[in-house]
């Protein structure tokens, strides 16, 4: 997976192309991974945190790089889904553009 990153103003713009699962693959069968059923992650983000999907990006194999933001308090979260077992797994967490964007840039490599 290749991520795009582009600085506008107070916001990223992600713009993914799926070239390769070499991040998500990793990230979903890690053992120390941390995950839940996606229904409830998703709906945790958003009672806790205020945070609703930014931006997504799906590898070949069906695997779902998934960004949450909230652009009030700036927090952003990152998950890796797994659609066909109804799971997300927090990849990484915490708040500002730059450390998404740095979050971001050591993911794609």
């Amino acid at each position: 997976m290749r991520l795009i990153i582009m600085k506008t103003g107070n916001s990223l713009v992600l713009a993914a192309a799926c070239a390769a699962n070499a991040l998500i693959a990793p990230a979903a069968s890690a053992t120390t991974a941390t995950c839940a059923d996606r229904t409830h992650v998703v709906q945790a983000l958003n009672d806790r945190f205020g945070e609703a999907l930014y931006g997504n990006a799906v590898s070949r194999t069906g695997e779902v790089l998934e960004v949450y933001s909230n652009p009030a308090s700036q927090s952003w979260t990152i998950l890796v889904s797994l659609p066909d077992r109804g799971l997300s797994c927090l990849v990484a967490s915490g708040s500002g553009d730059q450390g998404l964007a740095v979050q971001l840039a050591n993911l794609s490599g």
